[in-house]
């Protein structure tokens, strides 16, 4: 890690909550229904789902659904994936489709699907299956030593049920309303042009960070939370 970074930025999905219950399984039951309403069924796998998010650059799930839709009116939609190139984004699905579906075809069935009931935040929606990822005293411990902030492809209303999943307050962050990810400017406006060490899972996240690097002054580092890398032990080790 680079000497005496100024801010400490996390992303929320994959970082600090499981999202496999809720935001997977929003973008897979929302997939099979629109393929299902266009004459192309079958199943979505939540494996496939994982592996498309993590190679492309969307910022938000509805993007991520509508690149597996138009997928899978393509044609075989597990090896479209598979050959989707890394840092490529919606515009290389839509390209080879020759059509698109668009966010509001999709939001009114994966809102309802995330958040429960008409759409609005209540118990039976899929982000009640969230888990949280990190020991939160760690977050704590973290902003008496660095500037603290978070950078999310959720909204602010969704990042509130994070708060609530996490019993935590996320403040300083940056949301899809503000700007979505690899946009620079989310980083720009959390922290200016500064120092600091963006923790994310997805090759968007790495993305963010390199574009930030490239369009100021400022100097990022990146760290990749999988299967080498916890949350948990990242914070601790700004802490050592």
């Amino acid at each position: 890690m680079m000497e005496d970074p100024n801010w400490v930025v996390l992303d929320v999905d994959g970082v600090l909550i499981g999202v496999e219950e809720s935001y997977d399984q929003a973008v897979k039951k929302t997939t099979e229904k629109l393929l299902a309403g266009l004459g192309d069924g079958g199943d979505v796998s939540l494996k496939t789902i994982r592996a498309f998010r993590k190679k492309g650059r969307f910022g938000d799930d509805y993007r991520v659904t509508e690149g597996l839709v138009l997928a899978g009116l393509k044609g075989d939609l597990k090896k479209l994936v598979e050959e989707f190139p890394h840092g490529e984004d919606l515009g290389w699905m839509r390209s080879r489709a020759g059509r698109r579906i668009g966010e509001n075809n999709i939001s009114p069935i994966f809102d309802r699907l995330y958040l429960g009931g008409d759409g609005s935040p209540s118990e039976d929606g899929l982000w009640r299956q969230e888990k949280s990822l990190v020991d939160t005293s760690l977050l704590d411990k973290v902003a008496e030593q660095f500037e603290l902030g978070f950078i999310t492809g959720r909204s602010r209303q969704e990042l509130e049920l994070a708060s609530r999943v996490l019993n935590y307050n996320l403040p300083n962050a940056v949301t899809r309303e503000d700007f979505r990810k690899p946009d620079p400017r989310a980083l720009v406006q959390l922290v200016g042009e500064e120092t600091g060490v963006y923790v994310g899972d997805t090759y968007n996240d790495r993305l963010l960070v390199e574009n930030y690097n490239e369009k100021t002054e400022g100097c990022f580092e990146f760290i990749m939370i999988d299967s080498d890398n916890s949350i948990d032990g990242v914070l601790e080790s700004f802490l050592n």
